[in-house]
């Protein structure tokens, strides 16, 4: 539940935010272009994070890295550690396993316009080799009916798999932008001990042949794409191209002729 109302939260701020709703609906700017290099961004996965610290049985706690190529196509790598520690519920088997996972791909923004805010459709594929390992306490021998406790430890496997992907982001304040997505995954490849299979797959989540996941991020931007021009912040004023806010400038009143040659007369 409290994963639940963090996550919430979040993605209010994304849909409320002044960059999503804020912008003129009259814009007599020709329409700006994007360079090829739009952009440098590092990011962190606040969902994983959140599960993390409020104790959930398994997590993907992960950054990320990308380049902006003409505000449209977004290269991205993803690496984190999955982790998870899972009691068997009726029983008191234990699962658990830690250890890196990766994924490469790439974004693309459906939005036609350069007003900060990114509708991002994508792929992932994503890899990681990790050990897992076994508890069971209360294990009877077969044959003679003894308690006796099993342990398996280290126990190999490597995964592949392909993420499709569907997200929203928006810019928050200067460099900062908020984000979230949904994902499908797709089992491509698994290789894993003939003594069990794993619960859980750092990267990928429950062991299937295919899940859904997601994230909410907060990404730090550097380059053209964090100083678009016209785009109004969260917290700031929407700025013109010369880095002034909207409000009209007060200019005095024109100044009239006999009130002119009045004042010469003095």
């Amino acid at each position: 539940m409290k994963i639940f109302r963090f996550i919430s939260f979040l993605l209010l701020i994304s849909l409320v935010s002044p960059g999503v709703w804020g912008q003129n609906r009259k814009n007599n700017t020709p329409k700006e272009k994007a360079p090829l290099l739009s952009g440098v961004g590092v990011g962190i996965d606040l969902c994983g994070l959140a599960m993390k610290g409020v104790g959930a049985r398994f997590a993907n706690m992960e950054i990320c890295g990308r380049v902006g190529l003409k505000e449209k196509f977004f290269p991205i790598f993803e690496m984190g550690i999955g982790d998870c520690t899972r009691n068997g519920g009726e029983t008191t088997n234990v699962f658990s396993t830690s250890a890196p996972y990766w994924r490469i791909g790439m974004d693309y923004n459906v939005n036609k316009k350069i007003n900060g805010n990114r509708f991002l459709v994508g792929f992932r594929y994503g890899f990681t080799s990790y050990k897992y390992n076994f508890y069971a306490p209360d294990f009877a021998d077969p044959v003679y009916d003894t308690p006796m406790p099993l342990e398996l430890e280290g126990l190999k496997g490597n995964n592949q798999w392909l993420e499709l992907c569907l997200g929203f982001e928006t810019r928050l304040w200067s460099i900062v932008r908020l984000g979230w997505d949904i994902r499908y995954k797709t089992r491509t490849l698994q290789s894993v001990s003939e003594l069990g299979e794993p619960y859980f797959v750092p990267g990928f989540g429950k062991n299937d042949n295919n899940t859904f996941g997601g994230s909410v991020y907060v990404t730090f931007d550097i380059g053209k794409s964090a100083n678009t021009k016209g785009l109004k912040s969260l917290f700031g004023k929407r700025k013109n191209k010369e880095g002034n806010t909207n409000q009209e400038a007060e200019t005095p009143p024109a100044e009239t002729a006999p009130r002119a040659a009045k004042r010469r007369g003095n």
